[in-house]
């Protein structure tokens, strides 16, 4: 009788311990080819990548993963070394992949989620672009500039495809909100600080999900994003002071922080109380050897009187450009991201060289194309 009481004492335990688990989803599959591998089962979080589970794949490759069911739609990877398999959960659903490890990430079955047959395919399309831009990039018949032109076409045409077909199509689905977050090298593609076409979308998905999750996490992440942006691009305001010379505006720049040949981070933020050229180049380029002959009169010149070059080197071989600079004076620095630069995008620069005059006050004055001297138009502002 006593081990009656205790088989069911046993299996209320067990039933109380599956009721605080509460409704679970489930993610299982096969990945052949992958004996001895160790699949991560991780969360994609706002504030970065949790483990959640693991496990040693056997000879068949069978895994099976659960978890509580999220409050609103979650982000998740499935992940072999350096290959992974982004998928979406917003309920109890039981999802399933198949695929083989050497094609894991361009290549897999879903099953059991309309949201991850979307994530799928932005993946898909998404690799497409990193691979376009690669080619693009150790391209050695093409200059820097034709380089930056290719690249910018490639990425503006993948944005008004993707946009089209998953951000405006269903601005509350989680493939809407995952499109918004793609990322090229370190660089979301979709810009939400000074773009006004991207935060429309970003200010677009944040409505929408404040309706469908109000109060979630990451709900409140885009709506912060959205309004900085919109804060970011709206008018600047007309701010008139009682001098004798009329009225100023309040305007500024926007921030350009990289590193110059001795690893330091130079802000060009830094630079207030000079006047500066920002420059964007390619000293692989057929036309710098002369550009930097007359870059050096200009600052030979002008340096001692408050003037500075902020040069910015678009050049793919970083090396090439440590060699080219090494002797110049002003301050020389270099985007890891080449032709790809999001820097470059920001200050829509569309051909090499561009430049930009800065005032005492740290205020964009001028582009190449508005300055018909430019030495003329350093002095005025000196």
């Amino acid at each position: 009788m006593k081990k009656n009481y205790f088989g069911l004492f046993i299996l209320l335990l067990f039933i109380m311990a599956c009721q605080k688990k509460g409704p679970q989803f489930e993610v299982s599959g096969t990945i052949t080819e992958a004996e001895g591998k160790t699949l991560y089962f991780e969360a994609m979080t706002l504030n970065g990548v949790v483990i959640n589970d693991s496990v040693k794949l056997d000879n068949d490759g069978n895994f099976c993963f659960h978890g509580n069911k999220p409050l609103n739609p979650e982000f998740y990877r499935l992940r072999i070394g350096q290959q992974g398999i982004n998928i979406c959960i917003d309920s109890t659903e039981t999802i399933g992949i198949q695929t083989s490890l050497n094609k894991m990430a361009t290549d897999y079955q879903v099953t059991g989620s309309a949201n991850c047959e979307k994530l799928k395919e932005i993946s898909r399309q998404h690799i497409a672009l990193q691979n376009g831009i690669r080619a693009i990039a150790t391209d050695k018949t093409k200059t820097a500039g034709e380089q930056m032109q290719q690249m910018n076409s490639l990425v503006e045409g993948f944005k008004e495809k993707a946009t089209k077909e998953f951000i405006y199509s269903d601005p509350g689905s989680p493939a809407a909100y995952y499109t918004l977050f793609l990322t090229l090298g370190n660089n979301l593609i979709y810009n939400p600080v000074n773009n006004p076409k991207d935060i429309r979308l970003f200010t677009a998905v944040a409505n929408t999900w404040n309706m469908n999750y109000p109060n979630c996490p990451r709900t409140e992440n885009l709506k912060n994003i959205a309004l900085q942006g919109l804060r970011n691009t709206r008018k600047p305001q007309n701010v008139t002071i009682e001098i004798e010379e009329g009225k100023i505006h309040e305007v500024g720049i926007i921030e350009v922080n990289l590193k110059d040949l001795q690893g330091k981070e130079r802000r060009l933020s830094d630079l207030k109380g000079k006047v500066v050229l920002l420059d964007f180049t390619a000293y692989s380029a057929p036309y710098s050897q002369q550009r930097i002959m007359e870059m050096r009169s200009l600052y030979k010149k002008y340096a001692p009187m408050g003037f500075e070059i902020y040069q910015v080197s678009l050049d793919p071989n970083e090396h090439y450009w440590k060699t080219a600079c090494d002797n110049l004076p002003w301050i020389c620095v270099h985007d890891p991201n080449g032709p790809a630069s999001t820097f470059a995008r920001v200050y829509n620069v569309g051909q090499l060289p561009s430049y930009f005059l800065i005032d005492r006050n740290c205020d964009l004055v001028a582009r190449e194309t508005d300055i018909p001297d430019l030495a003329a138009a350093i002095e005025k502002l000196l």
